[in-house]
């Protein structure tokens, strides 16, 4: 073979290569893309008389909030209510691989922490002792850290989410609120727990009241 074919058969042959190591990389990428999530989902009771600020708070869930989640790795978070029994589930799926270590980090955020200031009066745990999570507390020492009594997963049926979007919030979530009340950081709604040794926590942009022992 003369040197210009000799080229190009070496071209075809590093573009072929080349090829093999692109489809081999995106095909790894799958599989670990793949891989299902975690599956976590709790439950609790709903304060009656505040629902309506419950409602307000989730309808735009504060921008902070949803990112300090994202960042640890929590995925697909939602909020069922059912009014006959005035019972709600949590769900969201987590696609990290240090669940605590995520959990820890969300607990630690300012923000997050003020918010639960707010989330907290419209709850009623069914098992709780002591000052709320907000305040760093644990609850009850027979059902630690159990805010929301978390729920047994006992199927599912396949064809889990292998992506996730990167953004929020899901554009066809259709708002609660009868009036279009949503709130911000800087625009809370009225009703809170920091109150009694709390009550000079009055602010996101102060470090979160921890209680005595917490």
């Amino acid at each position: 073979a003369n040197m210009p074919e000799l080229h190009s058969c070496l071209e075809v042959a590093a573009l072929a290569g080349a090829c093999l190591a692109v489809g081999w990389w995106m095909g790894s990428r799958r599989q670990r893309r793949a891989r299902p999530p975690q599956y976590h989902a709790g439950i609790i009771k709903a304060n009656r008389e505040l629902l309506d600020q419950y409602i307000q708070l989730h309808d735009h869930t504060w921008d902070e909030v949803m990112e300090v989640m994202y960042q640890c790795n929590m995925r697909n978070f939602l909020v069922w209510y059912h009014e006959e029994t005035q019972l709600m589930m949590q769900h969201f799926e987590c696609v990290g691989d240090d669940f605590e270590g995520d959990m820890a980090k969300v607990a630690a955020h300012p923000i997050t922490r003020f918010w639960w200031t707010f989330c907290e009066p419209c709850q009623i745990p069914f098992h709780w002792e002591g000052p709320p999570p907000s305040q760093g507390g644990a609850g009850d020492p027979r059902y630690p850290g159990q805010w929301w009594a978390p729920m047994q997963c006992l199927t599912h049926c396949g064809a889990w989410p292998t992506s996730y979007a990167e953004s929020w919030p899901n554009p066809t979530f259709q708002k609660n609120h009868p009036e279009g009340k949503t709130t911000t950081k800087d625009s809370p709604p009225e009703v809170h727990n920091r109150t009694g040794p709390a009550a000079g926590w009055t602010t996101y942009k102060q470090q979160p009241y921890r209680a005595p022992g917490c």
